[in-house]
């Protein structure tokens, strides 16, 4: 081949370059369609004797997903073969990206090859659904969609949601008299906003229409779940419908009849008008004859497949003289250069040395060999879907000897969500051999029944491991056989049928909700970047749209602006995401050298996606645009966990159990309850904003009803355990230390409180595999947790952990016949944990207390506390409520917004918590000052966990009763008698308490705060930064500093000990940090040694997490238990002389407080 001619002569190196040889180079990182479009046009359009070009491909092969592959057919004695796809099957002819699509094809001289389809073809008017047991046509048109709504049952309940769509508030709709500058603050919100494609669909159509049809034509674009995708990113079209006309059906109306109708921002108009110049100039080049030949085509293909496309696209590569393409050795890390430029290091050990980079990889794979000191935002942030294809080919004389095997005729069909009985996880079928029906002959006879079973996706996200290529064929002719009919004795005869699976890994990137702001930060981001703001350009179907036309658009589109930047002076900076700017930025027109000038402007991905399944058609125009991320509220309370089995790794979240959800924000319901009820604590708004069942910054993190994250670089703050594993290694080593001083309990049990990811928890799990002692006594591990979604990701982190030891996860039940289990449970709140003294309990609250809900109260200037209420924002910071307000009072008004207000008088809370304190009897009028009774619960909970015994009675029971009977009257002997025998059974009851033998435990409580109390620490996180608390109620997290002192009075009502709080440096450092630290390094290069080493500065840093974190260490107290001095030692809460043989100190280290 040429091109490999080409890599022989043409030198890659890093050396010097000589004046004769003073070219810049451009490398393309990826093969796929993306990367070979942008080196193809870099070729076509940069001076050859100026600019190289290389592509560099880790596979033997270009095209990426694009596999066309013509096999054999059995059984037949011409040597039939058939063409099958393993990926893109067809492409569309429509919109601004088709038509860039049909300008590569013509240039690459493929016009004449094409297999075109018309729209009156079987296969572009009939497409199917499986529901619920049989194939339903869809309608192609309009007007068959609307008989189709009143003749087939499944649809006839969405009839009502339909006709009413237009009748259903807009969430943009606002009122005329709002101001201009409040117009325009409301128009940049609404730049960020975002809903999933199942909520905007219920939310406007009716759950009918979102379950049963669109999350069928979701599996066939994207494999994906709509209640996880993004409506704005994935069908934009519905998005801008509402936005701009106030509806969907609305959007046929003339703007002048639209009373809902509202113009675009400028900026925004400007970008669509560029848009609108940009597919006229297209139209013009191709020319009236050629877009009039293909305005009845419904899809087109190639002889040979798509591949046909990525053969030509190479074929020219190699024609050209300033190309090299290099194949099976991929990119395994960039390294900036102080001379301006980048490497690029292959795995077989070259360096080339690039001017400019275009990375046409998934964005997951970039992120991984960029430099270690250059994170772009959100690059690992979507999943992607590994999806099963099976493709069947039955020849032709097989064929011949059934009347129809195939039922019906038409482009195949797709499974909605709600299916019953698809447990194999069908996405659909394509019935090949009618979508493209001359690919293997124009004899109608002579063709082979092809079909592609299309399966996984979504249905597989939770699956550890993947099925396999046998597996995938069986569950593919199961669904063939049941759904259309045909003998599976037949599709299993390998003599007679082809049958082929390919399990294809995360082949679809899934654009979740949030997508298009998150590529607008990236965007930012990779613009302000020191070493690659000029350096690197992001293409391919991680960011800018899935399907063939959207990856050939994007390429075209940062190539013309590369171009235009190194030929005409433009901006140097192309990052390939200028359509996400926020604000959104009129593209300049630039000259371009090529015959077409697709350049400039917003082109999100077309209205008209393809997948899967090929490109949707006219009857899925009524769905075609729906997702935003507006979660729905449920009142049901969170139900228990029960421990789970390794093998129901996904039973832990059952979404057909939830209750039906409602269409409001969180925001929303609690300005309703403010005017319903008044307003709240703000220990109420943590509560609700926190832990909502639905819609709870916590309870719902990581759940497939969202894709917000909360922890780690991706999330809104980053803990200890996230920077470095030597935090977790020491806090096990700690525990170790207390379990082998206080002789080595013969079972031991874990607690942890909000163990988020289980980072922490694994980590310590690993450092305990180490000493088989310990883990061989281990038996249960017990979580606090309210988020499904982090149960997941925790059962996960333990499996592994505990697989180091040769442990596996067992649920309670067969904890008695198997040795090598570990019990694993849940548990929705810490009171419902069990008090266990037959085993020993080791408890950690790591970042647990702060986001416990708090009071708040203000001292007035009578020396009264009032509360610090939640209510509609006021005009000033802070208004004293007038006593009889009521809701009802005030009138209601569009822009309401929760604030801060006082309680007109002191509540029952202040009195009890603050007036009566006398830790704040110095504060002085307008101090304010957080107090949780909450901690003050949780805290004890935790000593009575440790210790192995219930807490004792508050002190002031056994005191003796005040009398004002008379001495030695009849009266005061009968009270007298009565206050004995109170006294009595207190007495025995504290005794049988303390008789109880316990293992005891340890804990410890890592928090930021202090042996003090805050009184304006309130506040609120999202992406690492300080926000307001009312900022987007359940999608921030809120957070105080914890009050250690406060937690103490708590635990000195139990039978523990505690010594702290002391710095988390004091801590770390104590427990060996650096030399932990010094033995990792051990053996590793200069960059891991420098991250190492940082994150251990980062855990100790004085000025950062090494002081304003601290540990508070708790120790089971023993007891000599029973004598009535001990009981009084409890009684006034007074731990009991130590004996340090059977009660050593609490910290393996030297301690001063």
């Amino acid at each position: 081949m040429r091109a490999s001619t080409l890599q022989v002569k043409r030198s890659l190196t890093t050396s010097a370059r000589t004046p004769a040889n003073d070219k810049k180079r451009i490398a393309v990182i990826g093969g796929g369609i993306s990367g070979l479009t942008s080196a193809y046009r870099l070729a076509s359009q940069l001076p050859k004797d100026r600019y190289d070009i290389v592509l560099l491909e880790h596979q033997q092969r270009l095209g990426g997903w694009i596999q066309s592959e013509r096999i054999n057919l059995p059984s037949t004695t011409d040597g039939a073969t058939a063409l099958i796809e393993k990926g893109p099957r067809s492409i569309r002819p429509a919109g601004l990206a088709g038509l860039v699509m049909l300008e590569l094809v013509r240039s690459l001289g493929l016009l004449e090859r094409m297999l075109k389809v018309p729209k009156t073809a079987p296969s572009a008017k009939n497409r199917y659904l499986y529901y619920p047991d049989k194939l339903v046509k869809l309608p192609s048109s309009i007007s068959s969609l609307l008989f189709a709504l009143v003749k087939l049952p499944f649809l006839r309940s969405i009839v009502p949601g339909v006709l009413g769509e237009a009748r259903v508030p807009s969430r943009f709709q606002r009122p005329k008299s709002e101001s201009s500058s409040e117009k325009a603050r409301l128009q940049q919100r609404e730049l960020i906003e975002d809903e999933s494609v199942d909520s905007f669909v219920s939310r406007r159509f009716g759950k009918g229409l979102a379950e049963n049809l669109v999350s069928a034509v979701i599996h066939g674009i994207y494999a994906g779940d709509t209640r996880k995708l993004s409506v704005r990113a994935v069908l934009p079209y519905l998005w801008e419908a509402e936005r701009v006309h106030g509806g969907i059906l609305r959007s046929m109306l003339p703007a002048k009849r639209n009373k809902r109708h509202r113009p675009l921002p400028d900026a925004e108009a400007a970008v669509k008008a560029a848009k609108q110049d940009r597919l006229k100039a297209i139209e013009k080049e191709l020319g009236k004859d050629m877009l009039d030949s293909f305005k009845e085509i419904s899809v087109y293909s190639f002889p040979n497949g798509v591949q046909e496309i990525v053969q030509a696209l190479e074929a020219r590569l190699a024609e050209s003289q300033n190309v090299a393409v290099q194949k099976g050795d991929g990119v395994t890390s960039i390294i900036a250069d102080n001379s301006g430029k980048v490497l690029l290091r292959t795995g077989k050990g070259e360096t080339i040395e690039a001017d400019r980079i275009i990375s046409s990889i998934p964005s997951s794979q970039l992120a991984d060999i960029l430099p270690e000191d250059i994170e772009l935002l959100h690059l690992k942030h979507n999943p992607s879907a590994n999806v099963g294809v099976v493709n069947i080919a039955i020849p032709p004389n097989v064929v011949s000897g059934y009347k129809h095997i195939v039922p019906v005729q038409g482009f195949g069909y797709l499974i909605p969500r709600t299916t019953p009985g698809n447990q194999d996880g069908i996405l659909g079928v394509v019935f090949d051999s009618d979508a493209i029906p001359d690919q293997d002959s124009s004899n109608a006879s002579q063709r082979p029944v092809k079909l592609t079973v299309m399966m996984g996706g979504s249905h597989w996200s939770s699956l550890s491991t993947l099925p396999s290529e046998q597996d995938m064929k069986d569950r593919a002719i199961m669904a063939v056989s049941t759904h259309l009919g045909i003998d599976s004795s037949l599709l299993q005869d390998s003599s007679k049928v082809a049958v082929k699976a390919t399990l294809q890994k995360e082949c679809i990137p899934w654009y979740t909700v949030g997508h298009p702001v998150r590529m607008a930060k990236l965007h930012e981001a990779l613009m302000k970047d020191a070493i690659l703001a000029n350096k690197l350009t992001l293409v391919g179907a991680s960011y800018t749209g899935v399907s063939l036309n959207d990856c050939v658009a994007y390429a075209t589109e940062a190539v013309e602006q590369i171009v235009a930047a190194e030929l005409e002076g433009e901006d140097s900076i192309v990052t390939g995401l200028r359509s996400f700017a926020i604000p959104p930025v009129a593209p300049k027109q630039v000259k371009s050298t090529t015959k077409v000038n697709v350049n400039a402007g917003n082109t999100r991905p077309s209205t008209a996606p393809q997948g899967l399944m090929g490109p949707t058609t006219t009857q899925f125009a009524l769905v075609r645009g729906i997702h935003t991320q507006m979660r729905a509220l449920s009142t049901s309370r969170p139900r228990s966990h029960d421990c789970k089995s390794t093998s129901d790794p996904i039973s832990l979240h059952d979404p057909a159990s939830e209750e039906k959800k409602s269409t409001k924000s969180l925001n929303d319901i609690l300005l309703d309850s403010i005017r319903a009820s008044g307003p709240m604590a703000v220990s109420t708004y943590m509560r609700t904003c926190l832990l909502d069942p639905m819609q709870g910054y916590y309870s719902s993190a990581n759940s497939p009803s969202t894709s917000r994250e909360v922890l780690g670089s991706r999330g809104d703050f980053i803990t200890s355990p996230e920077i470095s594993q030597v935090f977790g290694e020491l806090v096990a080593i700690f525990y170790l230390a207390r379990w082998q001083s206080v002789g080595a309990p013969g079972a031991t049990r874990i607690v942890e409180l909000g163990p988020g990811k289980g980072t922490l928890l694994a980590d310590m799990l690993r450092t305990f595999a180490t000493f088989k002692p310990f883990m061989a006594t281990l038996k249960r591990i017990q979580l606090v947790e309210t988020s499904e979604g982090l149960m997941e990701l925790q059962l996960s982190a333990i499996r592994d952990a505990l697989a180091v030891a040769g442990k596996t996860v067992i649920s309670a039940e067969e904890e008695s016949t198997t040795p090598n289990g570990v019990v694993v449970e849940w548990f929705p709140s810490i009171d419902m944990v069990p008090v266990h003294a037959e085993e020993f309990t080791i408890l950690t609250a790591h970042e647990f207390f702060d986001a416990l809900p708090t009071h708040i109260f203000e001292k007035g200037a009578d020396g009264k506390f009032r509360e610090v209420l939640v209510g509609i924002k006021p005009k000033s910071a802070i208004t004293v409520l007038k006593p009889g307000d009521t809701a009802e009072s005030v009138k209601l008004r569009e822009k309401e917004e929760l604030g801060f207000v006082l309680s007109p008088t002191p509540t029952p809370w202040a009195q009890m918590l603050a007036q009566n304190n006398p830790r704040f009897t110095h504060l002085k009028p307008g101090q304010r000052v957080e107090i949780s009774p909450e901690s003050w619960a949780v805290a004890r909970r935790v000593g009575e966990l440790i210790a192995g015994r219930p807490a004792a009675p508050p002190s002031s029971l056994s005191k003796i009763a005040q009398t004002t009977a008379a001495v030695g009257s009849a009266e005061a002997e009968a009270e007298a008698q009565l206050e004995r025998e109170r006294l009595e059974t207190i007495t025995k009851t504290e005794q049988a308490r303390l008789s109880i033998v316990s293992q005891g435990g340890i804990g410890l409580i890592i928090d930021y705060g202090d042996d003090k109390a805050f009184g304006n620490s309130f506040r609120a996180f999202r992406h690492h930064q300080l926000v307001p608390v009312f900022e987007s109620p359940g999608n921030v997290d809120l957070t105080v500093n914890v009050d250690f002192l406060h937690i103490k009075s708590a635990l000195a009502t139990t039978d523990v000990r505690y010594l702290g709080p002391l710095d988390q440096a004091d801590f770390l450092v104590g427990m060996g940090l650096q030399m932990r630290t010094e033995r990792l390094i051990k053996g590793k290069s200069e960059q891991d040694e420098k991250r190492i080493k940082d994150a251990a500065n980062r855990l100790v840093d004085e000025t950062g997490m090494g002081v304003q974190y601290k540990a508070l260490a708790i120790v089971a107290a023993p007891t000599t238990g029973g004598s009535g001095d001990n009981i009084n030692n409890h009684k006034s809460n007074q731990a009991p002389e130590r004996n340090n043989d059977v009660d050593p100190d609490v910290y393996p280290f030297e301690f001063q407080q």
